[in-house]
């Protein structure tokens, strides 16, 4: 089946804004500042692991975050309270697997800078969204805890969806050879 066109001219679109250009060199160089000892920027990239570590980190977050939906849409009190506890664990992973793909995406080229950065401003919404839900689901208010959820996962879905045309079409932090990229 090919990709749908709609999809293709969306991506292609985020790859070309130059619009985004001040605001992915302002990050950038925060990231670069932050994450300066070669060990550290070593680390995040995962290079004592063998590959990236970012992508292996998100699947705690999503994980849990698929989970609590399911829960959710199966019902029940004890499912909500599971729900909220594995909400609450998707935030608290988040910011892990946020932190190493910040230090990779700042080794790339513009047009992977570009679609790394609106796949991060996606994701912070609906890492957001799950603040909310998880909030909601707190104060009792499991309606809305769950529709912040739902929301929260169609989000990050989307982010998802950027993260992989970056990995996989963009061919961003793919080595040649095996090695982990960004071993500098």
């Amino acid at each position: 089946m090919p990709e749908l066109p709609l999809l293709r001219r969306l991506t292609d679109s985020v790859e070309h804004a130059s619009v985004l250009d001040k605001a992915v060199d302002v990050d950038r160089s925060i990231v670069n500042a932050l994450a300066k000892p070669k060990a550290l920027r070593q680390l995040l990239h995962g290079v004592p692991f063998g590959h990236p570590l970012h992508p292996l980190m998100v699947q705690v977050p999503l994980g849990a975050w698929i989970s609590a939906a399911v829960l959710d849409a199966v019902g029940g009190k004890g499912n909500a309270t599971a729900a909220k506890t594995l909400v609450g664990v998707g935030l608290a992973s988040a910011g892990s697997a946020t932190v190493a793909g910040y230090v990779d995406w700042s080794e790339l080229d513009r047009e992977q800078l570009r679609t790394g950065w609106v796949h991060q401003a996606v994701n912070w919404a609906g890492i957001s969204l799950y603040g909310l839900s998880w909030m909601q689901r707190k104060r009792g208010n499991h309606g809305a805890g769950k529709l912040l959820g739902f929301a929260g996962l169609a989000v990050v879905g989307v982010g998802g969806y950027l993260g992989g045309h970056l990995a996989y079409r963009q061919r961003a932090g793919v080595s040649r050879g095996g090695e982990v990229p960004f071993d500098s």
